[in-house]
This record gives C-alpha cells, structure tokens and sequence, in this order.
C-alpha cells in the first residue's frame, strides 16, 4: 500500500517550515533563534488543525505536488506503509532535545495533532504510534548513555534507525515529554475514538512496557551515580531533576493507561501489559522513599505515593483479581505506608468550606493548612486500600462466620487469616482514640466510627467507595452492645470489633448527621457525575439493611453535631426521617420532569418503603 498524498504533504510542511533548525545544537538556543522557532512550529500546528477541520467537514485536502524524494525514507521494511512520518517523527523529536521549554510543548503539540490527523484521515495511524514508542524507547536508552547501555540496534536503512540518530542527545527531559505526547494522545482517543481504535494503542504500548530495561532504570533513579555526573553538582542537580520527572510521568502514564486497558480486558486472563504493571507494583513502591531534600523533591515524593496508591487501589478493583495480589499489597502497605496506616483517626466536622477540590498536590508546601490536607489525603488513600485488601481477601477465603461461630469459638476465630491484619489494626486504633477511660463501650464505638467517617468527608469520590467496602465487614443485627462492655473481652474476638465499630446502621446515622440532615446534600450527591451511581447504591443498600433491622435503627441516640454528646435518639430519628422523606419528594419532582439523570424507581420504592415504616414507627 503506498502512501496517501496528504501523509506527503505533512512531511513537506514541516520539512520546508522546520529546515532552518534542522542544524541548531539543544544547547545554542538564543532567544532570536527560539522567537523564530515558535513562530514557525506555531504555523505548523495552526495548519495540521487546519487540515483536521476540513477532514472533518467533509471538504477535500488538496495534495501540492512534491517530489518523494524529499520526504521519503528508504526503506526495506514491509511493515511501514508510510515511511515518511518517521522525517515527521524524528524532525519533531530532535525539537524536544532543545533547552526551550516553549519550544519543547509546542513540538509535543504538533506531534498530538499529527496523530488526530491521521486518525482522521485513516491512514498511517498505527505506523505512528509505533514510531512513537519506539522513539520512547530509544530516548530512554540515549539517556542511558552515561551506563554504557547499549539496547537497541536498528538497520542503517530502516525508519527507526532514522529516529535513531534524530535522538542522539535525547536526555529524561526529552523522555518526560514524549510520555505527555502519548497521554495525551490516550486523552484524545478516549473522548473522541472507540475501543477499536484504542487496542492498538494499548499494543503499541504493551509492546514498549515490555522493553524498556526496567533493572537498570531502577539502579539510576536510586543511584544518581554515573561516572559523568561525579565531581559536578550542577549536572547532578539537573540530572536527578530529569529522572524524577520521568518517573512521575511514567507513574502518571501507567496508572492512566491501566484505566483504559482494563476496561478491553477479555476477562479470561491478564494482558501483557497488565501482567507487566502488576510485576511493577512492588518496584513503584519504593520509588516513594527516596530521601530527596529539596521541598520540589519532597512534593515529587508524595506524588508519587498518591499515584501508586491509587493504581494500587485500581488493580484491587478489578473483577478478576489475584487471589496472591490482596495479601502481596497488604505487605507492601506496611513496608511503605506504614507511617499513613499508623497516624491516629483524626477526623474533623464536616465542612462544604474545607472540602478538597482538584488535586491536593496544586498548592504550597509551605502552607501548613495545605500540608495537613495533602497528609490526610495520602492517609485515606493508604486506609482505604489496607480495608479494601483485607476484606477482598476475607471475602475470598469466605472467612465471615456467622454469630453462634463467633461466640462459642472466639479463640479459633481469632486465629483466622482473612480479618487478622484489620483485626490488629483496629486495635490499636481503637485505643489510640479514646479519649476518656471511663467513657462506655458504646460511646466508644460511636466515637470512633465518627472520627473515622470524618476522616473521609473531605473527598466523597473515596468516602461513597469506602461507605460501599465497610459493607463487607460481617453485620450481626442481632448482637446487642451493652454499654459497660469489657474492652477486652470484645478485642480478643476477630469480627465483633470491627462488626461494632462499621456497624452500617450507626453510619448511615452519623453520615446523615455529618451533612446535618441536608436532603440537598444528598441530592447533589446523587445527580454527581463523579458520586451519582456510587451513592445510589450506598442508600440503596442502606436503606435495605435499615428496613430490615427497623429498631436498631429507631433506637440510635445519635450524636450532637458531631462533638460525640449523645443526643435523645428520638430527635435523632426524626431529623434522619425528614431528611429522607425530603429527599423523596425531591427525587419524584425531578424524575417526573424528566430531570433525574438515570431511573430512581429502585431507590423511590426503598425510600417509600422506609416512609412507610416511619408512619407505623409515629403511630
């Protein structure tokens, strides 16, 4: 298949607008010649996009007579139908090589245009997301260069070897930005292209994860030792600053690219690329303690813990998950987020003012105020996933024994692996937040299960998934508390801890009261994008667990405004009643103009039902 005249005319672009560059060193940037350059790269990408919106209305591309000659690389490879995106390729890569950081996000810009473009024309797409990863890879071994690591060699006559010598002094600055020019290209074909268009993406990708020289790149992001850098503390500085961006960036991109891939999962085994994450995963982990000593560094480092955990928690999510991966996970939470896992449960009243919007890591570290929410972030994140591991692997071994069990083999029960490691856990934390010796072990537990959903209410995203998790915890409805409860007696047995202080029914009453019986609250909750499908089926499953253990749910006293004062539980039922109520009034008055975003009939009949028991509960 030869190639299209439009693929001809692209080259010829940034052949005639980017040959006056074509010999500027990466070093020898004035700002004359980078004032120039932008000029010309912004002219490139004006007429790519260009040529995208006449793609796309259908108007026809006129191709400018060229001569092939100019464009085309020889080639003997069968497998590249368009030979001369690898002149585009190389030309836009050599720009990334250049210190101009203008320069180096306009040539990323160019080079995601490029790949709608060809996306939108149909041809040539696939040959470039493979000159894309392959200049990735090459990048990454020039960047090795200090190593003498020689990966890859190429054939003079083939494409790659162009991209190749294009590359020479590609440094992890280069590296850092192709990862962008790839996530952003992933953006694209997310909100733009279907799954079809994306396998071959995440083919191209798998291909290129699978290698990259992992062993090595490990040794360099903790040794910064190569023998060029030795003796020179300019160089160093800026050669750590380079490695850690691209670990971020690689970070960033494994963790997105994840996301995507597992939805073209054939759910009867694990891709490659998937295969090579989860190896990854323990490597990842340590990358978060790294003693850096710049406050950049320190930020860079936390980031790093955040996306970890958060692929962490995403490979936890998956259906077909390892019965080996929730104990694995389990042990690396305590090698390296111990110090998350071990803070007390220190949560605060809720408050719309306080609550965390957009990315905890945009702000200053020097603000303290900023500080605390960026710790408390990390400590949820680090909470949910111990909770999620440990209840996935409880739930795998099937280990929820049912009450009688409990009570006349408590010794055998404590023994059981799948809730030992929350079982400890709660134990210490338990003790470490209580706050008066004599208070009763009810009050107790009320305390707790209230600092704990604090603790959450600053990021709903995680609080609706952790509310939905704590339902795995074994719930015995007919367990009475009694109130002077020895502390002891209820720690050594392994589930009625954990039973008592994520009692469901206690939550719901103190999440109620956390938003202060706000049916609005709840509503905007239900009707959020990010919350809505997430907190139908925490009220949905609530609600039915309410229903069914009526009188534990009348009797629950309650707290006052969150300070742990026991409040009479008669107000505290009839503030949950009207806010539910309010709440399905408002429900029915959306979905009968049609304004609900999804069918509540499911959740309109729990809420009637509940009105139902309310009125025999007042009659």
């Amino acid at each position: 298949m030869s190639h299209r005249p439009e693929c001809r005319r692209l080259c010829r672009l940034l052949s005639e607008t980017l040959h006056p560059f074509s010999d500027i060193a990466s070093d020898s940037v004035t700002e004359e010649i980078e004032k120039d350059l932008l000029i010309a790269l912004s002219q490139v990408f004006r007429e790519v996009k260009q040529w995208i919106h006449q793609l796309d209305s259908d108007e026809e591309l006129l191709a400018e007579p060229t001569n092939d000659s100019q464009c085309l690389v020889a080639t003997n490879s069968n497998s590249n139908d368009h030979p001369c995106l690898a002149n585009i390729t190389g030309d836009l890569m050599r720009l990334l090589a250049l210190n101009s950081r203008y320069s180096q996000h306009l040539a990323g810009n160019i080079l995601v245009a490029v790949s709608e473009f060809l996306l939108t024309l149909d041809s040539g797409w696939d040959d470039f997301m493979h000159l894309l990863c392959v200049s990735l890879e090459i990048a990454i071994c020039n960047s090795l260069r200090y190593l003498e690591v020689r990966y890859l060699d190429y054939d003079s006559s083939t494409p790659e070897s162009l991209l190749k010598t294009k590359l020479k002094s590609a440094n992890w600055s280069v590296v850092a930005a192709i990862f962008r020019v790839l996530r952003n290209i992933q953006k694209y074909l997310k909100q733009e292209c279907d799954d079809k268009t994306m396998a071959p993406y995440l083919d191209s990708v798998s291909s290129l994860m699978l290698n990259l020289p992992w062993d090595v790149l490990r040794d360099i992001y903790f040794g910064h030792s190569t023998e060029a850098l030795k003796g020179n503390d300019d160089l160093r500085k800026a050669e750590q600053r380079e490695i850690t961006m691209f670990f971020g960036n690689l970070v960033q991109f494994l963790s997105s690219s994840f996301e995507h891939s597992i939805v073209l999962e054939d759910r009867v085994g694990y891709s490659p690329f998937i295969c090579r994450i989860i190896k990854l995963v323990t490597e990842l982990t340590t990358l978060c303690h790294i003693e850096l000593q710049s406050p950049e560094h320190v930020r860079i480092s936390h980031y790093f813990r955040h996306k970890v955990l958060m692929l962490m928690v995403k490979l936890c999510s998956n259906i077909n998950i390892e019965k080996t991966m929730p104990v694995t996970f389990i042990h690396l939470i305590h090698n390296h987020f111990e110090d998350l896992l071990s803070q007390p449960i220190c949560g605060v009243k809720f408050d719309r003012a306080g609550f965390m919007e957009g990315s905890p890591f945009c702000t200053s570290i020097s603000d303290p105020e900023k500080q605390t929410m960026l710790h408390s972030h990390l400590q949820r994140l680090a909470i949910f996933l111990f909770l999620k591991c440990s209840l996935s692997f409880a739930s795998m071994k099937k280990e929820s024994p049912d009450e009688e069990q409990i009570t006349h083999n408590s010794e055998n029960c404590s023994t059981s692996t799948g809730f030992t490691e929350l079982h400890e856990w709660l134990k210490v934390r338990f003790r470490a937040a209580i706050l008066a010796n004599d208070e009763p072990y009810f009050e107790r537990c009320v305390r707790f299960s209230l600092s704990f959903l604090q603790l959450f209410m600053h990021e709903d995203d995680i609080l609706f998934e952790m509310l939905l998790q704590l339902f795995h915890v074994p719930f015995y409805p007919d367990r009475q508390i009694i109130k002077n409860e020895s502390l002891a007696k209820v720690e050594n047995n392994l589930v009625f801890l954990a039973s008592d202080l994520f009692n469901p029914v206690h939550l719901f009453h103190l999440f109620l009261s956390e938003i202060l019986y706000d049916h609005q609250v709840l509503l905007d909750y239900l009707i959020s994008k990010d919350t809505g499908s997430s907190c139908a089926e925490y009220l949905l499953r609530s609600l039915r667990i309410i229903c069914n253990s009526w009188s534990l749910f009348v009797e629950f006293p309650g707290s006052e405004q969150g300070l742990g004062q026991l409040c009479p539980k008669r107000t505290s039922f009839m503030a949950a009643k009207d806010c539910l109520i309010s709440l399905r009034t408002s429900i029915n008055s959306l979905n009968k103009k049609n304004l609900f975003p999804y069918n509540p009939q499911v959740l309109l009949r729990r809420l009637a039902r509940f009105e139902e028991l309310c009125i025999l509960a007042m009659n």
